[in-house]
């Protein structure tokens, strides 16, 4: 290896030791916190920040080696017992790991540290030397700003950073023998059509095999355990309970379960928005909450678990929870429904309207205030991968905000329908029947209702979606001469499908082959089909659009 490809590959080395040294710091700085008597726990800060400054002497930052230095010898402090770990404390060794990683930021961009200052925090760290009191170390702590919000205004690590996925050797040896497979089929086609034309199709089916065997292995390395977004948020929820004066106690379940890494980050935005307003808008303070009965630690909640090859993400809080009177009191003001619409809205659909754009507004009414800021973004970040949200609330219990979502975007397992001269992917999670009706059994199984049509399967009533009319702007109720005409087709073909909020049919012209789709993210000038959640190139060079099933119910 060349000197510069060297100093490169050192380079990353360095970036991603130190960050994931930061990472474990900060988890246990807010572990510390907890327990302040913990002194293994102490010991176990100092260690990774002992390499955290070696890794800086060694790649010859100074300013970041200072830095750490001066948190390493605090932490010498902790040791020794010359200081507690006191919030304050813990706030100033916070905010240098906040800086320690927009130092490395400027590094990585810039490819040195000049322009950086850290003197002021430098000042602050000194300033609880051994002989120090306790009153001077919070004062000098407090001087750093520890009670307010980190320096990067989120929390935690910014996993943007990690862009490299760490493989055993054991999992690349495994990659390179299906590498290796997929040569030797490859070798097998060629050889068939140059001698033996007739084993075509059989060294064909074995290279789609190999093929199909070597995509499912590479989608399971880029998945990922949700925890560690999560992981991240223990920070948020820390410095917002901190600046807001709270009480607040994160909750997590199901960490462990895998999404794909883009979709994850996709989302990942949303998720910290959801939480920021769980703690700053959903919690009651202390005092209120006692009134109420509640416990004065407010709690919120994120869970995940995967079913039918979905992810279900929730993050949900036991405060004051949202008001529907409020809510239909503010779409009315904003003109969103008329107050007879309103009216025969349920809980839900009122709930809906939150992740409306029109909320996001400078006035907000008490009750709801901060509700909807900004819930029409997360929408739109979770409907992009593909997914949907559900408000769930009731008033004085709290709010739970479900977010459903795929588990990768990169390849779909998906059944393809013909609809309007174009072609459609349904993913196969959500197909629970496929029916076909011919002549007299159109008008048997299909039964009229009001504007729309219903259809039977096996003996029940579901609702028909037309996707030819959806594809024509259409809206669900159908005219007159339409209803006729469906009753009145030779043949009808229906796919059952079940869906967040239901089961119900969809009318295509044809079913086709099922596929495994290589999904592409939306041209943003369709961002605006929310019906459709990506696009597939087709072996004719043709374009197909995925589905999403949850917008067709």
């Amino acid at each position: 290896m060349s000197g510069p490809d060297l100093q490169q590959a050192m380079l990353a080395e360095f970036f991603s030791e130190t960050r994931d040294a930061l990472d474990r710091i900060e988890a246990d700085l807010l572990r510390l916190e907890g327990e302040p008597g913990n002194r293994e726990l102490v010991h176990t800060i100092f260690r990774h920040m002992h390499t955290a400054k070696g890794n800086c002497r060694m790649m010859g930052f100074g300013a970041l080696e200072g830095l750490t230095h001066g948190a390493e010898n605090l932490l010498e402090h902790l040791r020794e017992g010359r200081v507690a770990a006191e919030q304050g404390i813990c706030s100033l060794l916070l905010r240098v790991i906040d800086l320690t990683r927009q130092g490395i930021d400027h590094v990585e961009a810039h490819g040195a540290e000049s322009g950086v200052d850290y003197s002021v925090i430098k000042l602050d760290l000194a300033m609880l030397h051994p002989e120090a009191s306790r009153d001077q170390a919070g004062a000098g702590a407090e001087a750093a700003g520890g009670n307010g919000p980190p320096a990067g205004g989120e929390g935690g690590a910014v996993l943007e950073h990690n862009q490299m996925i760490r493989l055993s050797t054991r999992k690349l040896d495994a990659l390179m023998n299906q590498v290796g497979e997929l040569g030797a089929s490859f070798n097998h086609l060629r050889f068939a059509v140059r001698h033996h034309p007739e084993e075509m199709d059989q060294s064909l089916e074995m290279m789609e095999q190999r093929l199909h065997a070597l995509q499912d292995q590479v989608l399971q390395y880029r998945l990922q355990p949700v925890g560690g977004v999560w992981d991240t948020f223990h920070r948020l929820v820390r410095d917002l309970a901190v600046a807001t004066g709270k009480k607040v106690l994160l909750e997590t379940s199901g960490d462990d379960t895998e999404v794909d890494r883009n979709v994850l980050f996709s989302i990942k935005d949303s998720l910290g928005h959801l939480v920021r307003n769980a703690v700053d808008h959903g919690l009651e303070s202390g005092p209120e909450r006692e009134r109420t009965g509640k416990s004065p630690i407010g709690r919120v909640r994120l869970h995940a678990e995967q079913r039918h090859g979905q992810i279900y993400i929730e993050v949900s809080d036991d405060g004051r929870g949202i008001d529907p009177d409020a809510v239909a009191r503010k779409a009315i003001e904003r003109e969103l429904v008329t107050p007879a619409q309103a009216g025969e809205m349920d809980h839900e659909a009122l709930f809906r309207l939150l992740l409306l754009p029109g909320f996001s507004t400078a006035a907000q009414v008490t009750e709801i205030s901060g509700r909807g800021t900004g819930l029409d973004v997360v929408k739109t970040a979770v409907e992009k991968v593909g997914g949907m949200v559900h408000i769930l609330s009731e008033p004085g219990q709290g709010a739970t905000f479900r977010l459903r979502i795929p588990q990768t975007m990169s390849i779909v397992p998906s059944l393809m329908v013909r609809a309007a001269g174009g072609t459609y992917g349904i993913p196969q999670s959500h197909v629970v029947e496929l029916v076909s009706f011919h002549g007299p059994e159109v008008t048997a199984n299909l039964a009229p209702k009001l504007h729309s049509v219903m259809v039977r399967i096996r003996g029940e009533l579901f609702s028909l979606v037309l996707l030819d009319r959806v594809m024509a702007g259409g809206d669900a109720s159908l005219p007159a001469a339409d209803l006729r005409r469906i009753l009145d087709a030779p043949a009808i073909h229906v796919a059952l499908l079940q869906s967040d909020s239901g089961t119900f049919g969809l009318a295509v012209d044809a079913i086709l082959e099922p596929a495994n789709l290589v999904i592409k993210p939306l041209h943003r000038a369709l961002n605006h089909l929310t019906f459709m959640t990506g696009t597939a190139v087709m072996p004719d060079g043709s374009v197909a659009f995925l589905l999403n099933v949850h917008e067709l119910f």
